[in-house]
């Protein structure tokens, strides 16, 4: 805009050089609560192993025929082995895949082959009283898990596959 003629302009009164903002601050964690490193994440007992993009467990899940055995609801069903096999992945620090889906659905006997009739039976029954209202009730959740030993969770798949084809039970419940 335009200088107005009937007004003055003083040297106080133009437009001044703004100095560019400076550069930033170093910053330091010294506030109580943070963290300076990786090395000072909590992790194991209530604050759990925390692993990359666990929902992924669920959408893996989603895409599995299972066979559900009466009084069983899918979602519940569908939550329990998501996070079983999202614990499994987080021990080893990775998003959940679909090796971690099948050994979730092995110990769960979901996945029943070679596995003798009594064993398959005995965990079909359990299930029913494992998975009721996992999908809405998270310490549940976590007991579901708990009750999954980590050797358990870490072991290859094979393993767990003959250990089960002759009648061990890999969940403490």
């Amino acid at each position: 805009m335009g200088q107005q003629p009937n007004i003055e302009l003083e040297m106080a009164d133009l437009p001044r050089p703004t100095s560019q903002p400076g550069a930033a601050r170093r910053w330091s964690p010294d506030r109580p609560g943070d963290l300076a490193g990786p090395g000072d994440v909590p992790w194991g007992g209530v604050f759990g192993t925390i692993g990359p993009d666990t929902g992924y467990g669920l959408r893996l899940v989603r895409q599995r025929a299972i066979g559900l055995a009466g009084g069983e609801h899918l979602h519940n069903v569908e939550v329990g082995i998501a996070a079983v096999a999202a614990a499994r992945a987080s021990h080893f620090g990775r998003a959940p895949t679909p090796g971690d889906i099948d050994v979730a659905m092995t110990i769960l006997g979901y996945l029943p082959e070679g596995m003798p009739p009594v064993l398959i039976e005995g965990l079909a029954a359990d299930r029913v009283g494992w998975m009721a209202n996992l999908g809405h009730d998270d310490a549940r959740t976590r007991q579901l898990v708990a009750a999954v030993p980590i050797e358990n969770l870490a072991a290859p798949l094979d393993d767990l596959r003959n250990r089960m084809g002759r009648g061990e039970r890999l969940i403490l419940r």
